[in-house]
């Protein structure tokens, strides 16, 4: 998919297809928005008889600049849907019928989060996205899409305008600080997996007990890997299938799990998880209904949360004893956890080939085994902007390790 901004003819951007084929609903889109310059708006109104407040959609007039920004980041949401093309049921074709989480995954999860975007930036593509979608439903009655930044990623794309205060990489030892200072075997786990494995907080879902079957083959579930710690005493690495039902756009991946992580799952299998017919090995141990079901998508992000304040306030409570730590910052989530198992991986690639990370492209063995590791789609219109982030982390490694008394 591509597109352009065609100022000579048609006078409003123009998107296309892989064949050339002009992608029709966003083309009448764009040629409303910047030709006669208006947008769909949703507005509160007091109703006159009922007195009651009432939701409804306007027609408003719009600037050429704003017109112009509304179709641009249009643009580059039809292209991020393109990337996906073929994987699960996110296609360009069905782009009108994405679910609002998925296009609220794109503000917060990819923007926000993967490409540090501000909140002016967020701002504006919620704004396009609204205008878009609003306009789908005001003309041709499509479903209402509630679009917007999640109050939990506000902060973080505040703390991305201020990129001197915001740390993305964290290092080993601040990691280690952060699992230790969990209240659970289950939280500690998962926050590990978050950076020793690379895996997103709903990712978490995916460890299953039983073998199970996908496309025809069949991989080892978790008891399986328990019962070869015990035949096999000197192997240190264990490779579990993460099926594309728990991964993010359907992305299936091998993670290699470090002997001493399956033991603590194991020891967590034996001692601390509920007693429950879940297949799923991490479960929920509150008192409530949730009790021995799938923890849910959110608890290693909520978790990473929980223990990031508890660890900011021993530090500010004890900074002679934590003076040579890296600075932890209440903008600091789950997804960093995986961003510094990537760098780490990254940069290791790098210093066994004796390659300086800045000369590495998206057409190097080191990005493709790293982009592979983390379920990256390695031949996407984005590639270059994940290397240039693992390059600056790496940077910024090298950086903090001088400035810190370890490692």
């Amino acid at each position: 998919m591509h597109r352009y901004s065609d100022k000579k003819i048609n006078k409003h951007y123009i998107y296309l297809d892989s064949d050339s084929v002009p992608i029709l609903l966003p083309c009448l889109f764009a040629r409303y928005t910047e030709v006669v310059g208006k947008k769909i708006e949703l507005i509160k109104r007091k109703n006159r008889n009922s007195a009651l407040i009432e939701n409804v959609f306007e027609e408003v007039f719009i600037g050429a600049d704003a017109s112009y920004k509304i179709c641009n980041h249009l643009g580059r949401f039809l292209e991020w849907v393109d990337k996906f093309e073929g994987e699960g049921n996110i296609t360009l074709s069905i782009h009108t019928a994405l679910p609002q989480e998925l296009i609220n995954d794109y503000i917060n999860e990819y923007l926000i989060t993967e490409c540090q975007s501000s909140e002016a930036v967020a701002n504006q593509a919620v704004n396009s996205l609204k205008a878009y979608y609003n306009w789908l439903q005001y003309f041709f009655d499509n479903k209402y899409k509630n679009i917007g930044i999640k109050s939990s990623h506000i902060p973080i794309a505040r703390s991305n305008s201020k990129p001197s205060l915001s740390v993305k990489y964290l290092l080993p030892q601040t990691r280690e600080l952060i699992y230790q200072s969990t209240n659970s075997l289950l939280e500690e786990i998962i926050l590990r997996n978050g950076g020793e494995l690379g895996c997103r907080s709903k990712e978490n879902q995916g460890f299953l007990l039983k073998d199970f079957n996908e496309s025809t083959q069949k991989y080892k579930g978790l008891l399986s890997l328990f019962k070869e710690l015990k035949k096999q005493p000197h192997k240190e690495e264990f490779k579990y299938y993460l099926s594309s039902l728990y991964t993010k756009y359907s992305r299936s991946r091998f993670l290699y799990i470090p002997r001493y992580l399956l033991e603590k799952m194991e020891q967590y299998f034996r001692l601390e998880r509920p007693l429950t017919d879940s297949n799923h090995l991490f479960v929920s141990n509150s008192t409530n209904l949730t009790r021995g079901r799938c923890i849910s998508t959110k608890f290693g992000t909520d978790t990473f949360a929980k223990t990031r304040n508890k660890v900011i306030n021993e530090i500010q409570n004890n900074p002679d004893i934590y003076s040579s730590y890296q600075n932890i910052e209440f903008t600091n989530v789950y997804h960093h956890l995986r961003h510094s198992f990537g760098t780490d991986i990254f940069y290791n690639l790098c210093e066994g080939a004796n390659k300086h990370f800045e000369s590495i492209t998206t057409t190097s063995a080191i990005y493709l085994t790293t982009a592979n590791r983390l379920g990256h789609k390695v031949d996407g219109q984005f590639s270059n902007s994940v290397t240039k982030s693992y390059i600056h982390s790496c940077g910024l490694k090298e950086q903090l390790l001088k400035e810190c008394c370890f490692g």
